[in-house]
């Protein structure tokens, strides 16, 4: 599929009649999520359901 993340995440939830979206997030703030945006905020936004955002734990990998 091809569209605006948010857009067809909504979409996606409506066509299988979900009750409660679940995103990870970076928990990006200030400047860098202005200049990039947020699509877990966008579905926030949007959702005519309930919506939990879980931020994501950094991991560190060692190579």
């Amino acid at each position: 599929m091809i569209g605006i993340p948010a857009d067809m995440i909504l979409s996606q939830a409506v066509d299988l009649d979900v009750s409660l979206l679940i995103m990870g997030s970076h928990g990006k703030s200030g400047l860098s999520r202005l200049l990039m945006g947020s699509v877990a905020e966008a579905v926030v936004r949007k959702a005519k359901i309930p919506v939990l955002i879980v931020k994501a734990e950094e991991k560190e990998f060692i190579s």
